[in-house]
């Protein structure tokens, strides 16, 4: 999500933050790797970060290293942390260490959240495109309510040159088709492996209400998957 987020500084203490009881917080192991969605129950500068602990966490010993990451307002906060204590009355709960670094990221206006989407690109204007093998299959790599990366292994257009981007997501479990033109905004061309990729940055214009509002749903739905607050394994 680094690209999707816009440094505030590099280190600011967890107390300066104030995360509320009850936050959600997210538990990365390293071995076994895992991914766990908990809940903050309260810390003390300089002591200890109590959270629940995850239901199937059987393999996680006292000691284990652990990444913690955390929204707080328009913040998410990252550090490691040692597992100092695991409780098992009068409920389940671990004491992680108090962080002494924290990265600490302001939230962009408009953020961007990685994907990976099948997409189909046509010309925007009938004869008058940059190719004539349209409709060309891509992938959307990354999204925002205002833009998105779209790789592809030809070049779409050049910088200004309008488009049509198709595709189909799920929003809530329900299939959502978004049809949309875009601008070109830049257009760059790399090496992936024995395949040439050519990256295209593109702006969303003319989007009616009912697209604007499915696209910005499933935006703020990926962005919470990727920041932990909306997870598979549950508390």
């Amino acid at each position: 999500m680094t690209e999707a987020l816009a440094q505030l500084k590099s280190v600011r203490t967890l107390a300066e933050l104030n995360p509320k009881v009850g936050e959600k917080v997210q538990i990365e192991t390293r071995t076994p790797r895992g991914r766990y969605s908990v809940q903050l129950l309260g810390y003390r500068e300089n002591g200890s970060m109590m959270v629940s602990a995850p239901r199937t966490s059987n393999s996680i010993n006292v000691g284990s290293r652990v990444t913690v990451r955390l929204m707080s307002g328009n913040f998410i906060c990252a550090f490691s942390a040692k597992l100092l204590k695991i409780q098992t009355s009068p409920f389940a709960y671990w004491h992680l260490e108090y962080p002494t670094d924290t990265e600490v990221r302001r939230i962009r206006s408009h953020t961007r959240v990685p994907v990976n989407l099948m997409v189909s690109i046509d010309e925007f204007e009938l004869g008058k495109g940059f190719r004539l093998d349209w409709p060309i299959n891509a992938y959307c790599t990354d999204i925002s309510i205002k833009g998105a990366c779209i790789d592809a292994p030809v070049t779409l257009g050049k910088k200004g040159d309008k488009l049509f981007v198709t595709t189909r997501f799920q929003v809530a479990g329900a299939d959502q088709v978004v049809l949309t033109p875009v601008v070109i905004r830049s257009v760059q061309a790399a090496e992936d492996g024995l395949t040439k990729v050519v990256s295209h940055g593109v702006e969303f214009e003319e989007m009616d209400d009912d697209t604007h509002l499915i696209l910005a749903a499933f935006v703020y739905q990926q962005f919470l998957i990727e920041t932990g607050n909306l997870e598979i394994i549950g508390v």
